[in-house]
Order: C-alpha cells, then sequence, then structure tokens
C-alpha cells in the first residue's frame, strides 16, 4: 500500500497543479465566453470526451496489465498498440465527421465538435506512451507530461479567447495541449531508453484488438455515463442551460483527479495480487476503500461550503450553478469510494462479463431518467439523475465485488 500511495503521489500533486490551473482557466471562460458560448464549449467537450474514450479502445488498460505482468513485451507492444490507435482512431473520426454533419442541424455547434475531435489524434499516441510508464509504476514522467500539458493548454487558450477567438480559441488550446502532452512522453521515453523500435506484428495486433475489446466497451460506457448529461441538456433544453450545468460539473470534474489517479496506481498492483494471494486482493480493497472513504468525505465538505462562495464573487452570472452545485456534491463520497471496487475487477479478465453487464445498466438508467426528467426540469434533474447513478453504481459493482471476490477470500 506504501508503494501505490507514494506512486499515487505523484500524480496527486501534479493534478492539484492541473486542476488548480484548470479551476482559474474554468473560471476565466466562464466569464470570458458567456453563458451561452461556455454552453456551446461544454458540448463540443463533452463529444471530445466521449470520443477519446472511444478511441481509446481498450487499449490502455490491456497495455498496463500485460506490460505489468511482463515489462519485456513493453516495446513490441507499446508500438503495435501505437499504430493500432492511430489507424483506427482516425477511420472513427471519419465516419464520426460525416454522420454528426448530416444529423447535426446546428452548423456551429458541428464545427467546434469535430475541431475539438481532432485532438484525440495526439491524445492517442500519448496515452500510448504513457501507458508504459504506469506500468512500470514511473508516474512521476506521466505527472509531469500532465502538467506541461495542461499548462500549455491554459495559456494557449487564455491567449486566443482573450484575443477574441471565443469557444474556437478554447477548442484550438485544447488541440495544441494534447500535441505537448505526446511530445513531453516521447521525449521522457527517448531519455529512458524505452523507446525502442519494434516491428509491427499483424498477429500481435489481432490479440492485442481480442484483449483490449472489453476495456473497450468499458470505456465508451463509463463516457457516455458521464457525459450523456451535458450532451442531452444540449439538445433538449440549448446552450444557456447547458452553460449552467457545465460550469458545476467542470468543478465536480475537477475533483475526480484524486480517484482517478489512486485507481491509476492501484491497477498494475492489483494485477499482480490476482495472480499470487486472493487474500492480498481483499486487504488491499479494504484499504484502498478506507483510504477513498476519507477523502471523499472531506472533498465533499470542500466542495459543498467553499465553491458556491467563490461562484458568487466571481462569476455572478452561474449564481443558478450553486444548487447544481449542492446537489452535485452529494455524489462525491460514491464516486470516490467506486473507485477500489472497479479497480479489483479491472485488473482480471474473470469478472469483464459481469462488469459490462452492470455498467450497461448503469448507462441505461443514467440515459433513462435523464430523457424522462431534463425536458421538464431541465439542469437541476441532469444534477438529481447523476447522484443516483451514482449510489446505484457504487452499490451493483460493491455487491459484485463482495460475492465474487471477498467473501471467497476470508
Amino acid at each position: 500500500m506504501r508503494a501505490i500511495l507514494r506512486q499515487t503521489s505523484w500524480l496527486f500533486f501534479a493534478q492539484v497543479l492541473t486542476r488548480g490551473i484548470g479551476f482559474f482557466y474554468i473560471i476565466y471562460l466562464a466569464r470570458t465566453l458567456g453563458v451561452s458560448d461556455f454552453g456551446l464549449l461544454t458540448a463540443a467537450l463533452a463529444y471530445f470526451s466521449i470520443l477519446s474514450s472511444v478511441a481509446d479502445f481498450g487499449l490502455n488498460r490491456f497495455l498496463i496489465r500485460e506490460v505489468a505482468r511482463d515489462r519485456s513485451k513493453a516495446p513490441e507492444l507499446l508500438w503495435n498498440v501505437a499504430m493500432l490507435r492511430v489507424t483506427l482512431t482516425s477511420i472513427f473520426f471519419a465516419i464520426f465527421s460525416v454522420i454528426l454533419y448530416l444529423l447535426d442541424p446546428d452548423k456551429m455547434r458541428v464545427s467546434l465538435i469535430l475541431l475539438a475531435g481532432l485532438a484525440i489524434l495526439p491524445q492517442a499516441i500519448a496515452f500510448s506512451f504513457d501507458a508504459v510508464f504506469v506500468a512500470v509504476q514511473r508516474l512521476q514522467f506521466s505527472a509531469a507530461a500532465l502538467l506541461v500539458s495542461s499548462l500549455a493548454t491554459a495559456l494557449v487558450g487564455l491567449y486566443l479567447v482573450g484575443k477574441g477567438f471565443g469557444p474556437l480559441g478554447a477548442v484550438n488550446a485544447l488541440i495544441i495541449g494534447q500535441v505537448v502532452y505526446a511530445a513531453i512522453l516521447i521525449i521522457f521515453l527517448i531519455k529512458r531508453e524505452r523507446l525502442v523500435l519494434s516491428a509491427i506484428n499483424l498477429t500481435e495486433m489481432k490479440k492485442i484488438v481480442v484483449g483490449s475489446l472489453p476495456y473497450g466497451l468499458l470505456s465508451v460506457l463509463g463516457l457516455l455515463y458521464f457525459r450523456i448529461d451535458a450532451i442531452l441538456l444540449s439538445y433538449l433544453r440549448g446552450n444557456f442551460e447547458t452553460g449552467l450545468y457545465g460550469a458545476a460539473y467542470r468543478f465536480l470534474e475537477a475533483v475526480t483527479f484524486i480517484p482517478s489517479a489512486f485507481s491509476m496506481a492501484l491497477l498494475p498492483v492489483l494485477a499482480r495480487a490476482h495472480e499470487t494471494s486472493a487474500k492480498d486482493v481483499r486487504q488491499l480493497y479494504f484499504k484502498s476503500f478506507k483510504i477513498m472513504l476519507g477523502l471523499g468525505l472531506v472533498v465533499f465538505l470542500g466542495y459543498v461550503l467553499v465553491l458556491p462562495e467563490i461562484i458568487k464573487i466571481v462569476l455572478p452570472n452561474y449564481l443558478s450553478s450553486i444548487l447544481v452545485i449542492k446537489i452535485l456534491s452529494l455524489s462525491i463520497p460514491f464516486m470516490f469510494i467506486h473507485v477500489p471496487a472497479v479497480s479489483v475487477l479491472l485488473s482480471t479478465d474473470k469478472y469483464l462479463k459481469h462488469v459490462l453487464i452492470l455498467s450497461m445498466l448503469a448507462l441505461t438508467f443514467n440515459i433513462a431518467a435523464n430523457l424522462a426528467f431534463i425536458p421538464r426540469f431541465g439542469f437541476i434533474a441532469a444534477s438529481w439523475v447523476t447522484v443516483a447513478s451514482e449510489i446505484l453504481s457504487f452499490t451493483i459493482f460493491f455487491r459484485l465485488v463482495k460475492v465474487k471476490i471477498l467473501d471467497k477470500s476470508k
């Protein structure tokens, strides 16, 4: 557990700085763009996140797991995964562009979404390289690259939006930030002598695709779960309400780096523990649960007590977001304690089918509830659906871990 916390600390401190930068950047964008344009940007970024998840195809989790088990596989796996990601991402983006252009009548929204989508190409390369550092538990390199790219995005965004380019400037800054992200990781890999060229092996690629597919489906389900509310708001209630909800939700996202960083450090350790001792897995789960519960409660209090006062001072046009913030804060403890269960389940192939079924169940509930209540109650409904979805998701995944793993390892 100390090793996990030590590795987590690298990403934690980097993400504290990154989220700090992002916090002020979000405030600047919200103030400068106005509610409607910020809502337009929120929709574009929601699509970007979903496209990013689809473009991952589960390759990152597969690469982390396999390299964590056998580091000698890193060069061959890295280049095959990188080539697969770039190829599949390009094909997917071309198909998505045609479909969106034909179906969405708002051409300004289409332009922003497609421009934001271009950022997934450099991101696909960056994530492949980053997975190697995660697998060998050298998260300090991941942390440094993340921090530099975040700073680049914010600085370029401040300049372009300040020059009057509006949401278009913010989206261009996103692309530049992802290019910087990829470049930094390549430099680190070269300096660490891990960037060894390897022949592209079609047979190996086929194995990678088969092994990654379940993780890819889970990534898509997860991102749809987190982003579908903003997209539905955009179409059902317009850019203004999406902007109000997006401001509150972006602040919620700002605290998710804590469970994300912890999960990233925990995954390779659990992958090895599954191979050796069920008791070790059980012990890691309960220790992780206690840590996440404590952190979740602390973050909840800070979020609900401090953030509304900040909104009143710096974002007076977003006062309606305060109620959204207070509602969304209820989901924070459940988001945190959900992480250990998901990490335990995804660190082995045994329970992927169960995880897929439960993820589809959670997503179905989320979409159905949003479609039922957003048309009438708008962004307030989206907020309560998020809370209900987090409670449901934690409950069903905890039950699965308890029955399949915890009870059997006593």
